[in-house]
């Protein structure tokens, strides 16, 4: 019988813990399964397919399962926003393009499922590795298809009856360790480095090295102002006190505003300011390289400063979340983030000021990449 304190887990409420849990003990009556073994898979599936920045930190699986296992046929299921990181990885044969499931738009959502089930029906692959761990991932595109290993965790989404092979979501690990363990769990072998990355070729590069170029780009300053919520969100007011001060304190630098589709408003408002130059909608694979060339890349928690660590672009991370041990930025970078349980601030972003951005900056300018953070958890 499944022990519901294991899906008791600080990712998830305790309503949907029960409701994960009681899933499990129902399906678990009618399907059974037991463990499969596999030696040399050829064909191999995984899934990804929720943000951005999840499949950055992913990315080294495809080399680590393509140098282990040469021969075989690796195809990843990620969101179309996602597809251009992978698009020059050579350690991917395959991308299939499906947005995550959503209970608002649950008939297109299914249409898409069914879609892409067929599909993944006709690759008959021996192992399928959801590392998104979602329910309906599991069901649709791994049991449904009738893959032969179906590997994820069950815990923190039910689905544990439709996997083969089904592991303990027990989060511990930076997400480049967590994300490889599980894809060494379920093809029994050990990688050997967690380092992920975004390949380009020599035709990417060129493309940004002629965009900076044409556009006079030679000293610039990236700043992301964008987010998915407003938990990792800085204020535009305060993005736009600092490009202000930036534009004072250093002149010579141009300030390239990045963004997708959903922060025009923000950006075309900071692109009022002197001295910036708005970029929405650059492919997220060459924004790697430009970020790359960058002085620095100013971000919150996201894609997009993500792609600028992993790329190894010096990164200033404006960070709201608590837990800094499982997703932050690990090299080149500065963190401004505030802990402080006796303030009634909502947004812990709330409590980053302008004047510690500000000294970041220069620090940052400086070379001296080092973490600034206030109330630092120890």
């Amino acid at each position: 019988m499944t022990n519901y304190k294991i899906y008791q887990t600080r990712s998830q409420s305790k309503s949907k813990a029960m409701v994960y849990y009681l899933i499990d003990v129902i399906t678990s009556f009618f399907i059974k399964n037991k463990p499969v073994e596999t030696k040399n898979p050829e064909n191999i599936l995984i899934i990804r397919n929720d943000h951005i920045g999840d499949v950055v930190l992913c990315s080294q699986v495809f080399r680590e399962i393509k140098k282990k296992y040469p021969s075989s046929k690796i195809t990843a299921i990620v969101s179309p926003l996602s597809k251009s990181l992978l698009e020059k990885n050579s350690h991917v044969d395959k991308i299939i393009t499906l947005d995550r499931f959503s209970i608002n738009r649950i008939i297109n959502s299914l249409f898409r499922y069914f879609k892409v089930l067929k599909e993944i029906k006709k690759e008959k692959f021996d192992v399928g590795i959801d590392i998104t761990a979602s329910l309906p991932n599991i069901i649709f595109l791994l049991w449904m298809p009738g893959i032969k290993k179906r590997v994820s965790y069950f815990n923190v989404s039910g689905g544990r009856a439709f996997l083969t092979n089904s592991l303990e979501y027990q989060r511990r690990d930076h997400t480049i360790k967590f994300d490889a363990d599980l894809v060494e769990k379920g093809l029994n072998f050990k990688i050997e480095n967690y380092w992920p990355e975004i390949i380009l070729d020599k035709a990417d590069k060129k493309l940004v090295n002629d965009f900076l170029k044409e556009n006079n780009l030679k000293k610039y300053i990236c700043i992301c102002p964008g987010a998915t919520n407003t938990k990792k969100q800085w204020s535009i007011e305060k993005f736009d006190a600092l490009i202000k001060r930036l534009n004072i304190n250093l002149k010579d630098y141009k300030i390239i505003l990045c963004g997708g589709k959903n922060d025009s408003k923000i950006i075309n408002h900071l692109s009022k300011n002197k001295n910036t130059f708005p970029l929405l909608n650059f492919n997220l694979r060459l924004l790697s390289h430009l970020f790359k060339k960058s002085q620095m890349v100013i971000a919150n928690d996201g894609g997009a400063l993500h792609i600028a660590w992993v790329s190894g672009a010096k990164v200033l991370a404006l960070w709201g979340r608590i837990d800094l041990t499982t997703i932050r930025p690990l090299k080149r970078s500065i963190i401004i983030h505030h802990q402080n349980k006796k303030s009634n601030v909502d947004n812990l972003m709330d409590l980053i000021t302008v004047n510690e951005v500000e000294r970041a900056c220069y620090s940052l300018i400086k070379n001296e990449p080092r973490p600034i953070i206030p109330n630092e958890i120890r």
